[in-house]
């Protein structure tokens, strides 16, 4: 670990991708064999989608619906490896390593555009990172998450979303034998 070199004098409310209140918190119910990072990880505090196999989880969508809503967003759960010699910090989970999805709840986030009170989170259909806009705005090239901004700030500074008390029935968890 580098000698410090900066003095922070006021330390953010939270950190991108942690929970940010104890509310209801939920996570995506995976299927017998759990949720698994893909090809190259997948990052942690950005939107993430469930592959065709049911298994793997990728930041951008199946190519078979490239314009499918997220299946959750990936939430801190210190999953992150350290992979790199002399690494110090990560927000990548692995290839084939375990990933926590969660489909409500409030979460630290952070986006690349401000974001204010009430307006509707959307994920990058590229790599899950988050916009912010007045819901129904999609910005080009995201789709409509169904979380919103709970608590605001400037692009680039951590913000809490909050996502739905109740989500839709899946086609994941209705044939997963749980009786849902």
């Amino acid at each position: 670990m580098p000698f410090p070199n900066t003095v922070h004098y006021g330390w953010p409310a939270g950190f991108p991708g942690a929970w940010a209140s104890q509310n209801p918190q939920r996570m995506v119910v995976p299927g017998a064999n759990g949720f698994c990072a893909g090809a190259g990880g997948v990052a942690v505090a950005a939107f993430a989608w469930v592959q065709a196999d049911g298994t793997t989880v990728l930041n951008k969508p199946d190519p078979a619906n490239p314009k499918a809503t997220p299946t959750g967003f990936v939430v801190r759960a210190q999953q992150g490896q350290a992979t790199q010699y002399m690494q110090q910090n990560t927000m990548t989970i692995a290839q084939g390593f375990m990933v926590g999805l969660a489909e409500g709840g409030d979460v630290f986030a952070q986006a690349t555009t401000a974001s204010a009170t009430g307006q509707a989170v959307y994920a990058s259909l590229s790599d899950g990172t988050l916009q912010c806009a007045a819901a129904g705005a999609a910005p080009t090239g995201t789709v409509d998450t169904g979380w919103s901004v709970a608590q605001g700030a400037a692009a680039g500074l951590p913000f809490i979303i909050t996502g739905p008390l109740a989500g839709a029935r899946s086609a994941l968890s209705s044939t997963s034998g749980t009786g849902n």
